[in-house]
């Protein structure tokens, strides 16, 4: 059940990101058009092949190599200090290298890259709190963070990265001990809950780009 409305919100972020696109392509915001668009194609084909038996692995390892890279991307679009913006530009190329190492000598191409999902999944909140670093500046204190859409992307995005490190740290032990099939029921309840809470965030931040004329991510 629970699958099918983290679908839904996944589905509904897209759909948003469509209607408000007008006002969205004039944000950084309008990346997030063809990002949620292969999202949800993945996700309904990841969905798909595993009602057919069919081990999704390969397609979720190339998927969230892409989704680290676009969320490191839009990160240097929105951070302004110089070194931050050189840290996300760098960390791409980067992660790309690590997961083809990963999956070459360490995990496989036949397991899901924990490894270095956990070392996106790092990033990702550390550039989080790069963004909330500079957000509380003196010289950015007349734009409230509750304005500011990107606030809510940011707030999503590590949320999510949080919870994804601490599941995907617990995954070995879940699935050992005569835990497999409550430990993996446990890992997807865990995980398309937080899913629910990510894309949310994506839907006000749409939202909330509409109601703000003049918003510190487009500036």
């Amino acid at each position: 059940m629970l699958t099918n409305v983290y679908l839904l919100v996944q589905a509904s972020s897209f759909l948003v990101c469509i209607l408000l696109y007008k006002t969205l392509r004039k944000t950084h915001f309008k990346y997030f058009l063809p990002f949620l668009f292969i999202t949800l194609s993945v996700e309904l084909t990841g969905y798909w092949l595993i009602t057919q038996g069919i081990r999704n692995y390969t397609l979720f390892n190339v998927f969230t190599t892409f989704e680290f890279i676009f969320y490191a991307f839009l990160f240097s679009k929105h951070l302004k200090t110089t070194v931050f913006k050189k840290l996300t530009i760098g960390f791409m190329p980067f992660y790309a290298v690590m997961v083809f190492l990963n999956l070459q000598y360490v995990q496989g191409y036949n397991n899901f890259h924990t490894y270095t999902f956990l070392l996106g999944s790092f990033f990702v909140v550390l550039f989080c709190c790069l963004f909330f670093y500079e957000s509380v500046l003196p010289e950015h204190l007349d734009h409230p963070l509750a304005k500011q859409p990107f606030f809510w992307v940011c707030t999503g995005l590590l949320l999510f990265y949080m919870g994804s490190v601490i599941i995907n740290a617990l995954f070995e032990y879940l699935r050992s001990y005569d835990l497999q099939q409550e430990g993996k029921k446990i890992y997807g309840l865990i995980n398309q809950s937080l899913n629910v809470v990510l894309y949310s965030s994506f839907i006000y931040a749409f939202i909330l780009c509409r109601k703000t004329k003049k918003t510190f991510s487009s500036q």
